[in-house]
């Protein structure tokens, strides 16, 4: 008899518990406190105003009763929405091992310095483009085999380059004058500064799948010298970047061997 008693005051003791911790109630799901400081921490809610927190509670409330709807009509049972819900699944697990292996890496200062020191040449130079981009890998190496062979760079930048779109009377063949960091990718920004007038590229893997060609029209001396406090973010990004880049080939490459990979692409032939 007193283990009844002494179960159903822990059952009622945490019930209670739950009831004073709920902040949103919908049906029977709830959000608690715990799960609120989880999207916004007690440092940061306790000074927010009751309208900015009254929104995010009717946001959570609002997403909710939509999921609970959806379970409801069986959306969660449909074999399209599973698979998507599977592959996303899948890629945020294997998301949080990658930055759970990768998290103690870092950039230290005198690398920020050595990669400033290396390439600092091309910290002093603007260079004047032409450029072609280009959707896929298949027509970025037919353009370039035909530029290679004797086709004229700025008639198939007029005809074929995606910046076309932004503006079919001005498709943006030439750049204007571009430094270091201009860009947005160091990785790119290497080999272009590192080209010489006249030089036209080879392919360069560009933004979203796209691919560029460049001419280089013009190189010249901009700045006596080069700021290293200018781009010492930048460069920790990207360093950041190509580090990260580095670790995953690497760390994919050491969990190969405990599992086997078959690819058989006769079955796409059938």
């Amino acid at each position: 008899m007193k283990k009844a008693i002494l179960l159903t005051l822990m059952l009622l003791t945490v019930f209670c518990k739950q009831e004073k911790d709920a902040i949103v109630r919908v049906n029977g799901s709830v959000l608690t406190l715990e799960q609120f400081e989880k999207y916004i921490p007690a440092t940061e809610y306790s000074q927010l105003p009751d309208a900015r927190l009254n929104e995010f509670c009717n946001n959570w409330a609002e997403q909710e009763i939509l999921y609970l709807e959806a379970k409801k009509q069986r959306m969660d049972q449909v074999d399209s929405i599973k698979l998507v819900l599977d592959e996303y699944r899948k890629n945020l697990l294997a998301m949080e091992l990658v930055r759970r292996n990768f998290s103690g890496s870092v950039v230290s200062d005198a690398e920020i310095r050595a990669y400033f020191e290396q390439h600092k040449e091309e910290f002093l130079y603007a260079v004047k483009l032409g450029q072609i981009v280009l959707p896929n890998q298949e027509s970025a190496l037919m353009t370039l085999h035909e530029i290679r062979a004797g086709a004229d760079f700025n008639k198939l930048a007029k005809e074929r380059s995606l910046t076309r779109y932004e503006n079919p009377d001005d498709p943006k063949v030439f750049t204007d004058y571009l430094y270091r960091g201009t860009i947005g990718d160091f990785g790119v920004e290497e080999i272009i500064f590192a080209m010489k007038p006249g030089e036209i590229s080879d392919l360069i893997p560009y933004v979203q799948g796209t691919y560029l060609i460049v001419k280089m029209i013009d190189k010249k001396k901009a700045f006596a010298q080069a700021d290293f406090n200018k781009y010492s973010s930048a460069i920790y990004n990207y360093l950041m970047s190509r580090k990260y880049q580095d670790f995953l080939t690497a760390f994919v490459d050491s969990l190969r061997n405990q599992y086997k990979v078959e690819i058989d692409l006769s079955v796409l032939k059938k």
